[in-house]
């Protein structure tokens, strides 16, 4: 097997271990106030890391792969746009506020749903 192909499949992998990494470290930050800082910086290079992957993963992409994951980010980056001018509305009408730490996992949900009809299209 080449590097390549390798690095493909470790890639996408890592990400999402970082991902899970990070978003752990940054929902016991409330709890854990001794070890704020310790956590704040697992979360901080667990970012870093999940950033390396994701740039490692897009960058071994064919055209063909890379036109399906720009149309998928732009399908998840406007509808993020749409949820979040919906959400400011619905905090002007006196809803409540959403916590941030689900807007990360929303937009790597919405890319993983914009990545389905475009890679089918293709």
């Amino acid at each position: 097997m080449d590097q390549l192909a390798s690095g493909r499949r470790a890639s996408p992998f890592g990400f999402n271990i970082v991902v899970i990494l990070s978003t752990a470290a940054t929902g016991l930050l409330q709890r854990l106030r001794d070890l704020r800082s310790m956590l704040l910086g697992l979360a901080i290079a667990s970012t870093a890391c999940a950033d390396w992957c994701l740039l490692r993963f897009l960058c071994s992409c064919d055209e063909r792969e890379r036109q399906i994951n720009y149309r998928a980010l732009t399908f998840a980056f406007i509808d993020m746009l749409i949820f979040s001018l919906a959400i400011g509305f619905a905090q002007s009408l006196g809803f409540h506020s959403v916590s941030w730490l689900g807007i990360p996992a929303l937009m790597v949900s919405l890319w993983s749903l914009g990545l389905i009809p475009y890679s089918w299209r293709y």
